[in-house]
């Protein structure tokens, strides 16, 4: 088997093992089943910004490709999110040969049941179902005559979608994104390939605030994403029991009692009682970022302060 048609195999993997337990019985991978079938779609869907698998744009994928390891008789019947089944009767197949199916256009959330069976089945019956459990019952009846093992089901699910484009700046540049938790690069950035909807862009840089936006994804559209963000900071706080100016690093704060933000890391504190004859009392603080730091102080009789 070439290497692309593996790859293709892989396609909505995922999706659709979430997917196995609410299809009905009858269109289910057969227990016991004589005949193995492998199903796939080309081409390949869309690489999303977004991870996402199995996105496809209108009118979808092209074809289905499928492969036996038997001589088997094979129906594909695609029941798109709309209903109104179609049913593609693709004939008696030969074992271990590639056949290409072609698909009918779509939107939305599709599926695609590739019944394979020893002996010929009549789904005609499943044209035009409005769900996948009238499919099933047309399968089932159609089934009930043949031996135990006789006939298995492939699913297939994908989805077709419009897409949008998403451009994010950052100041500071450089900035690390995410798309819906997912790491895209960094700014300047523009992201091609987004599904129309609302993503998570989250921009964050080391030593700075990270900014969060909810954004809404339009089709053939491109959304910009601007993002300014702050150094990080901590809170610091002083308190004295008798009046007293504050410095940071040598520049007046304010007074006490002071609530301010600063950056994080060792800062120098000057506690200055308003009474020229009370002592200055100088000390080293280390601020964490997002955190609060308490700075008190006493006058017993000299001001002394601590951190708390």
């Amino acid at each position: 088997m070439n290497r692309r048609v593996v790859r293709l195999f892989s396609v909505g993997a995922l999706l659709t093992g979430l997917l196995s337990a609410c299809v009905p019985a009858p269109l289910r991978a057969q227990p016991g089943a004589q005949v193995q079938v492998q199903t796939a779609l080309a081409p390949a869907p869309v690489q999303t910004a977004t991870g996402e698998g199995g996105l496809y744009r209108s009118p979808g994928p092209s074809a289905l490709q499928l492969r036996t390891d038997r001589p088997a008789f094979v129906t594909a019947v695609v029941v798109p999110q709309s209903g109104g089944a179609q049913v593609i009767p693709v004939g008696a197949v030969a074992a271990d040969v590639p056949v290409a199916v072609t698909l009918p256009g779509t939107w939305g959330f599709t599926q695609v049941f590739t019944v394979t069976s020893l002996d010929p089945l009549d789904l005609g019956a499943a044209a035009g179902a409005r769900s996948v459990d009238e499919v099933a019952r047309v399968v089932q009846q159609a089934a009930a005559p043949l031996t135990t093992g006789s006939y298995t089901v492939a699913t297939t699910v994908y989805r077709v979608v419009s897409f949008g484009n998403v451009e994010v700046s950052a100041s500071p540049s450089g900035s690390e994104v995410r798309v819906d938790g997912r790491r895209v690069g960094n700014t300047p950035l523009t992201l091609r390939d987004v599904p129309e909807g609302q993503v998570t862009v989250e921009v964050s840089r080391g030593g700075y605030d990270s900014v969060s936006q909810r954004v809404n994804v339009r089709p053939d559209a491109t959304t910009q994403v601007t993002a300014n963000l702050n150094r990080e900071t901590g809170s610091l706080r002083v308190d004295s029991d008798v009046p007293a100016r504050v410095l940071i690093e040598g520049q007046a704060a304010g007074n006490t009692p002071l609530r301010v933000r600063v950056r994080p890391g060792v800062v120098n504190i000057n506690v200055v009682p308003l009474d020229p004859a009370a002592r200055t009392e100088t000390l080293l603080v280390r601020v964490n970022a997002r955190q609060d730091t308490s700075v008190v102080c006493r006058s017993v009789p000299d001001l002394s302060c601590r951190v708390r």
